[in-house]
Formats: structure tokens, C-alpha cells, sequence
């Protein structure tokens, strides 16, 4: 997202400016409260939190390995899930201004079997795609392959994510009992994080 659309959509709203230290401790708080969630289900790796922008609001939680976005393991298989979310801090609470999660076969970002992004305004002028939208590594009956394709999806929170890896594909999570943790997690989700 460029730093001209995220600071238009910020300053058309009436807005309480938190310090630095107060907006990354909001933004710290939703990582804890995510790497809770990914731990007590399908990961003991663990998000951390960057600044973006330079504006002292916007922050990227992201796994970091020696500064560089790096997917969590995934518990019971070598798949990995690459996640990268970015939230501007208003008035004290987090609101997602876009995020990437890359479900993939292992450490190689070319292994990527699902992709999931978001961008709460559209990254450029001429942008035609759906804000939200998804990728899927595969071909069509024509055998035309469908990996460039953005398939209109709604905003999709990390733990409808981690209910697929669990349902679908297998991954096993900590807790037997996952789902009332992610139902849970997203009804505050949905309460911290949204407009």
C-alpha cells in the first residue's frame, strides 16, 4: 500500500494521535493476542512487530529471521504459512490496512499452494482486482493454469486461515479443542481490528 492512500484514508477520519510508544504497544498487543492463538493451535513459531511508513502508526507483525519475512513452521508437516499483516493504530486500536498469507509446501515461496491478500484501498490508481482476493496454484479443465488469477474473497482473518490448514489440510494444532479458540479470537478480532 502506497504511503499516499494509507495517509489519505487516516487523515479523512477524526482521529486521536497516540505517541509512538502507545500506538506500537497497540500493535504489540494484537501480536500477542495472534501468537496465542497460532500457539495453542498450529504453530510455535511467533509474529513480531515492525514499523512501516515511518509515521510512528502503521506496523508490519510478521515472522523475522535475521530481519527477513520467513513463513511459521507448521505443527505435523514441512508445509509452512507466510504472514504478513500490516495495521495502522487508531484511536488506540488496530485496523488492517492490507495483509499477505501464503499457505505453502515448504520454505520456498515458489511453493506456494494458496494465497490470501487484502488491501484496504486499492495499491495503485489503476488497481483492477478485488481488494480481497485469492490465489490458487492449479489449472483449469482447459489446462490453462489459474495461479494469476485474483478470485474476489472477503477480508479474511488469520484464524479462518488456520481453520482451513487444521480442517483441510491436515495440520495439527496444539489444543484438541481449537475451534472455541478461534471463535473466540474472532469475535475479538472483529472487534479490534475492524472500522
Amino acid at each position: 500500500m502506497s504511503s499516499t492512500s494509507l495517509g489519505s484514508w487516516v487523515s479523512a477520519r477524526t482521529v486521536t494521535k497516540l505517541s509512538r510508544s502507545a500506538a506500537e504497544g497497540a500493535a504489540q498487543s494484537l501480536a500477542q493476542h495472534l501468537n496465542r492463538v497460532l500457539n495453542l493451535t498450529v504453530s510455535d513459531s511467533h509474529l513480531s512487530v515492525s514499523p512501516l511508513a515511518g509515521d510512528g502508526e502503521t506496523f508490519q507483525l510478521a515472522r523475522l529471521v535475521e530481519r527477513q519475512n520467513v513463513p511459521l513452521q507448521l505443527r505435523g508437516t514441512t508445509a509452512r504459512l507466510l504472514v504478513r499483516l500490516a495495521v495502522v493504530v487508531v484511536d488506540g486500536r488496530c485496523r488492517t490496512v492490507s495483509y499477505a498469507y501464503r499457505f505453502q509446501a515448504d520454505e520456498s515461496p515458489k511453493s506456494w499452494l494458496r494465497r490470501w491478500e487484502y488491501h484496504r484501498e486499492p495499491p495503485a490508481a489503476d488497481y483492477p482486482y478485488s481488494l480481497g482476493h485469492m490465489h490458487v496454484r492449479g489449472t483449469s479443465p482447459d489446462g490453462a493454469t489459474i495461479d494469476r488469477e485474483h478470485i474476489p474473497a472477503p477480508q479474511m482473518p488469520l484464524e479462518e486461515i488456520i481453520r482451513y490448514l487444521i480442517a483441510d489440510r491436515g495440520v495439527k494444532s496444539e489444543k484438541e479443542d481449537w475451534k472455541p479458540i478461534l471463535e473466540e479470537s474472532e469475535k475479538t478480532f472483529h472487534n479490534a481490528t475492524r472500522p
